[in-house]
């Protein structure tokens, strides 16, 4: 390991996590910690790093599942492995698997702005209403998940989640959102789209008619306005034309009689 990544993994370690790293709450926003592990990539060993010297590397120590108290490990033993640094960042938890990905995403703060861009959006989302979906879409979005998966199940919090990303969860009209979504759940079991299971809802075959039968009213619909709009468009230009032969007939009466 040359002495760039052995500086780099040495100002990680300048910040050590504690033994509980808190990840919700008040407390997790104060937090600023790294941990670094070592791996064989065969997965026969395992090093948690506490320090480093020009020797090696001195860390907890995991040899084939076997967990060993803290051991210093030259460096010529260290071959063949993969890096494991995570940055613990108020809430955040920032992954990297290696030296040159840590220096370009972590030091420079390519991390951090797409955290101010996050709080950002998630600022701007805040500021909208969450339109309510109604039961048509819902079947929809829920039959696509379902078509995905045999055994897919949906609850009023897993159906903000589809609509709205995991934003929702800040958004200060979470509350009143779960409840028009368990509303809606229930309605459409009790329609026959879905059936209740013990965690939620699974969608019923009817759904299928139901949606079929919304496309076909749908499309008899838009058939409906495009002969409406035709009627209008001929209407128009049996006007016009109507009006050019009265122009025509009077600029020949006129002509004739003077």
């Amino acid at each position: 390991m040359n002495f760039f990544k052995r500086w780099m993994l040495k100002s990680l370690l300048k910040k050590p996590a504690p033994d509980r790293i808190p990840r919700s709450g008040e407390k997790a926003k104060d937090v600023n910690c790294n941990v670094v592990y070592i791996r064989a990539k065969n997965e026969s060993w395992t090093i948690l790093w506490n320090k480093i010297d020009s020797k090696g590397v001195i860390g907890k120590v995991w040899l084939n599942q076997e967990e060993f108290e803290e051991l210093s490990i030259p460096w010529p033993w260290l071959s063949d492995y993969e890096l494991d640094i995570t940055h613990f960042y108020g809430v955040y938890d920032l992954r990297y698997s290696s030296i040159p990905q840590y220096f370009f995403e972590g030091i420079l703060p390519w991390d951090k702005l797409k955290i101010v861009l996050g709080k950002v959006q998630q600022f701007l989302f805040n500021r909208k209403e969450l339109v309510r979906s109604e039961r048509i879409e819902t079947l929809k979005i829920i039959l696509e998940e379902a078509i995905e998966n045999r055994n897919f199940t949906v609850s009023s919090v897993s159906l903000s989640g589809m609509l709205y990303t995991q934003r929702w969860v800040f958004h200060p009209d979470k509350t009143r959102q779960l409840a028009y979504n368990d509303l809606l759940l229930k309605s459409l079991e009790e329609s026959g789209e879905l059936q209740a299971i013990q965690y939620g809802y699974k969608l019923s075959p009817k759904a299928l008619v139901t949606i079929s039968a919304y496309e076909e009213d749908q499309k008899r619909h838009r058939d409906n306005l495009a002969q409406s709009n035709a009627a209008k468009w001929l209407t128009f230009a049996l006007i016009i034309v109507g009006l050019i032969q009265a122009g025509v007939t009077y600029y020949g009466v006129y002509k004739n009689g003077s």
